[in-house]
């Protein structure tokens, strides 16, 4: 398998990195604070608890992206939940909160695997056809 880096392995991809699909179909979402009905859960699950939040919670969107927690200047792969409003809803940090949150709506048949502990725009046999074939 050819990496990323060698630009020759993804010619013809519709984009050549995580990154970039994020540009291009990604928003910024509103933070807010997580709503007294949902439970937090705990950290470092982010993508099996916006997973699981997204299931108990009908009217929510499972969301992949960046963000950036509160009162760090590093922003980090992450998962949430958003509402209708693009508010969002993130039972992970909801003791640090996020400060800024860029992400995508993935679609239903786009979740993570419970058997692991990583996101849909991370994992290799998720992310690379979305990169060779856009969402």
């Amino acid at each position: 398998m050819q990496s990323l880096l060698d630009y020759d392995g993804v010619a013809g991809w519709e984009y050549r990195s995580v990154y970039e699909l994020v540009a291009a179909h990604g928003r910024w979402f509103t933070p807010a604070v997580l709503p007294a009905q949902v439970r937090p859960l705990p950290e470092r699950d982010c993508f099996v608890n916006a997973s699981a939040t997204e299931r108990e919670y009908s009217h929510l969107a499972y969301t992949e992206g960046f963000a950036v927690a509160a009162g760090s200047p590093v922003p980090t792969a992450h998962a949430w939940c958003t509402d209708e409003d693009g508010h969002v809803i993130d039972p992970t940090w909801s003791e640090v909160g996020g400060s800024a949150y860029l992400g995508i709506v993935l679609p239903p048949n786009l979740r993570p695997c419970e058997s692991r502990n990583g996101g849909v725009l991370e994992a290799p046999d998720s992310l690379f056809p979305l990169l060779r074939n856009g969402l």
